[in-house]
């Protein structure tokens, strides 16, 4: 969980005031809705830096969320730390990763485990693990129950949290937004608490990975065949 003070709340704010706007057909624009708009940000509390972005769908699937983090992926320059409860990167993204990993770039990633409320989902994630693991990615499996954190870390510099997953329908069909923060302090804290998490995990190694079920392999397959349909 992220708290966020100063002018950024503002942004955030309108972000869910479109939202209301399109649900509802009401506007707000009372001046107590947004405590933070007229403050003059030089005294704003902290002294991190970010930006909102938010991603709706676009004729060309090109959302502002994929943009962002498939920049930040092609310029990492040491490290990459992803949380996501569904872990189904499309091609351009599985490049990037792979990309990243070969220019010697830590790549780690953290999906949920056996309690997953998608296994057909999970099924799907699992069978790009292959490439992964080979390019050097390393994939821990969170053991004591359903994990959905939603975070991606560059470089222990950049911080982005929000609604976003690594799959197709945040890429390109849902409606989600982010907070993206460039503060090594931020970033300093969320690693601890994926290195804590991590404790929790069971990491994949490639000769098991090759080695899974049959019925894992016909789940996997469904999973692709309803993906193609998105």
């Amino acid at each position: 969980m992220v708290r966020v003070e100063g002018p950024i709340a503002t942004a955030l704010q309108t972000c869910f005031m479109e939202n209301w706007l399109e649900s509802s057909g009401e506007v707000i624009a009372d001046q107590d809705d947004f405590p933070f708009a007229s403050r003059d940000p030089a005294n704003a509390p902290g002294d991190a830096r970010g930006l909102v972005v938010i991603s709706t769908p676009s004729a060309g699937r090109a959302t502002r969320a994929r943009i962002l983090f498939q920049l930040l992926l092609a310029a990492a320059l040491s490290s990459v730390t992803i949380q996501s409860p569904y872990f189904l990167p499309d091609r351009g993204i599985m490049r990037e990763l792979m990309a990243a990993a070969k220019r010697g770039v830590q790549i780690r990633v953290m999906v949920p485990g056996r309690y997953n409320n998608h296994p057909i989902a999970r099924r799907a994630s699992r069978r790009r693990y292959g490439d992964l693991l080979t390019a050097g990615i390393g994939i821990h499996e969170y053991q004591p129950g359903m994990i959905h954190s939603k975070l991606l870390m560059v470089d222990e510099a950049w911080v982005v949290t929000g609604s976003t997953n690594f799959d197709n329908r945040s890429f390109g069909l849902n409606d989600e937004v982010n907070l993206a923060v460039r503060d090594s302090s931020l970033a300093s804290r969320a690693k601890a608490q994926f290195m804590a998490d991590l404790e929790s995990c069971r990491s994949i190694a490639l000769e098991a990975w090759k080695r899974r079920s049959i019925g894992e392999r016909l789940l996997a397959g469904l999973g692709a065949v309803l993906e193609r349909q998105e």
